[in-house]
């Protein structure tokens, strides 16, 4: 359902028809967090004009946040389409200081020079990719798209690991990301029991999303004693 057909019907804040109020609880829980990791990349992204979100998650989530605000909005109530489209506007943010200090990411000079074209091809490319996606293939809530964007998140996050003279990762990011992504995935595994393909997308994601946290405590106990 489009978000113009959705507002031209009467919706329930929290629909319990199509979830139970644990499931309800667990994923608002996950959206808190993940809301908590937003704000954390904007106050970074203000305060050291650093982007510290990967350039290719980005624009593959902004994708996947404009097929769910617009063309797939979310059949839990009106208090998430409401979430969604916040989501939607923080990331736009995001994307719009992806566009000014997203080349601090890169060290070849191609892409340093070239980042607001890339970015711009890429997301005239995720957003149709997302939103059709939604439309022809995706489980109620967009589900599918979005844990196949966060593989992507995911794996990305360890290459700014190593990037020469990139400022360090938050903490709280990396930590509200996997508990976000954690307590979203036992609210869908409970929603979609015998779903496999999910199963092993959750999996696959808390693997690299405890590997990345691993990886960043090492690095900064290596910047401690260097």
């Amino acid at each position: 359902m489009t978000i113009w057909e959705y507002i031209q019907e009467p919706h329930p804040w929290f629909d319990t028809s199509n979830y139970t109020p644990l499931q309800i609880v667990l994923f608002t829980t996950g959206a808190l967090l993940w809301i908590v990791a937003y704000i954390v990349i904007i106050r970074v992204a203000i305060k050291s004009k650093t982007v510290i979100i990967p350039a290719v998650a980005v624009v593959c989530n902004y994708g996947n946040e404009i097929g769910g605000a617009f063309f797939w909005v979310p059949d839990m109530g009106k208090a998430l389409v409401i979430a969604y489209w916040g989501w939607f506007l923080l990331d736009t943010f995001i994307v719009y200081k992806l566009l000014k200090y997203g080349y601090k990411q890169f060290t070849t000079p191609f892409f340093k020079k070239n980042i607001k074209w890339l970015v711009l091809v890429g997301l005239a490319g995720s957003i149709p990719l997302s939103s059709l996606f939604m439309i022809q293939y995706d489980l109620p809530m967009g589900v599918l798209d979005a844990y196949i964007v966060n593989i992507v998140m995911s794996v990305a996050f360890l290459s700014l690991l190593y990037v020469p003279n990139f400022p360090e990762h938050s903490t709280l990011l990396a930590w509200s990301k996997f508990l976000g992504t954690g307590i979203i995935s036992v609210m869908f595994s409970m929603k979609y029991p015998e779903n496999h393909f999910l199963w092993v997308i959750y999996f696959v994601v808390a693997a690299f999303d405890i590997a990345f946290i691993i990886l960043m405590y090492r690095k900064r106990k290596q910047l401690q004693t260097a």
